[in-house]
């Protein structure tokens, strides 16, 4: 009976009195049902923290994948550069050292011309043809040769060097987490109802989830830019623009030199937005093109 005294009642009942009219009404709350509303409601943000962390994680051990991969190319690329230079220079080096070694003295040369020849020693008569030949016009073809595998090495040792560029430069995946809800083309107006063309996606997604850079580049703006609120522009090179709007807050600023996936801002509904999501565009030359053209799911997926 002790113990029964000190359990909790399964029902509470709550009266509220209005002193100017006298009514009296009651409310009664059940326990149990109460309880478990409430560890619900609790359970929500640290779930959402929970999941916000892990995606967080998962996308640092991918861009750092891709990094280390990214490393060993180059790294191999750039071996295999200074292998083919180093052979280069010493079959240069070899080459001056033989052509050194050739030089005889004219009034020596002049003397082993004179010599009498022997018609019946085939062997002797061939060893001296080759020794009183000129190896100069060798010596040139294999000059000009090295000379150009040399230059055929730094325009191959540019090529790459512009090609991991142009790679970096390349706008690709989306810039945040979320489902693609705002194609590229031409829509209604979402407030207007009238037909427009829009030169973006939105993606759709939760407020302050963070906006990745989707190429290296360049911030040339991240300021309130009209009805698109907070607005990044980045320009990568190659004629490459980038443009990340509707923001929350900025994480970079003007001239700040970003890396593909590197966190630039938070997502929002800041300037003329219907909800939150991330207004993303990429610009090749002055002109707008479709961002999932380069590769971009039209669907749910993790940034980067």
């Amino acid at each position: 009976m002790l113990f029964s005294n000190w359990m909790l009642p399964k029902r509470y009942s709550l009266i509220v009195a209005d002193r100017s009219t006298g009514v009296i009404r009651r409310f009664t709350l059940a326990v149990r049902p109460t309880v478990v509303v409430m560890l619900a409601v609790l359970a929500l943000p640290v779930g959402w923290t929970v999941q916000t962390r892990r995606a967080a994680t998962a996308r640092i051990d991918h861009l750092q994948l891709q990094n280390a991969t990214l490393e060993v190319e180059n790294a191999g690329y750039r071996t295999a550069s200074a292998d083919l230079s180093a052979g280069i220079s010493g079959l240069q080096l070899a080459m001056m050292e033989l052509r050194d070694h050739s030089i005889v003295d004219p009034r020596v040369r002049r003397a082993m011309g004179r010599l009498p020849d022997n018609a019946r020693d085939d062997t002797a008569q061939a060893l001296r043809s080759v020794a009183l030949s000129s190896p100069t016009e060798t010596f040139n073809l294999l000059r000009d040769l090295l000379n150009m595998l040399d230059g055929q090495l730094s325009m191959a040792s540019a090529g790459v060097d512009h090609q991991q560029a142009f790679a970096a430069a390349t706008p690709i995946n989306l810039p945040s987490d979320g489902r693609v809800t705002g194609r590229y083309g031409y829509r209604p107006d979402p407030f207007t109802g009238e037909r427009s063309f829009h030169p973006a996606v939105d993606i759709s997604t939760g407020v302050g989830q963070p906006v990745f850079a989707t190429a290296d580049g360049t911030v040339d703006s991240a300021a309130a830019s009209g009805a698109f609120g907070n607005l990044i522009e980045i320009t990568h090179g190659f004629g490459l623009v980038t443009r990340y709007g509707h923001l929350s807050q900025f994480a970079a600023k003007a001239g700040d030199v970003v890396s593909r996936g590197e966190v630039i801002g938070y997502a929002g509904a800041t300037g003329r937005a219907t909800g939150i999501h991330v207004h993303y565009e990429v610009w090749v030359n002055g002109t707008p093109i479709n961002p999932l053209q380069l590769g971009s799911e039209p669907r749910s997926q993790a940034a980067n």
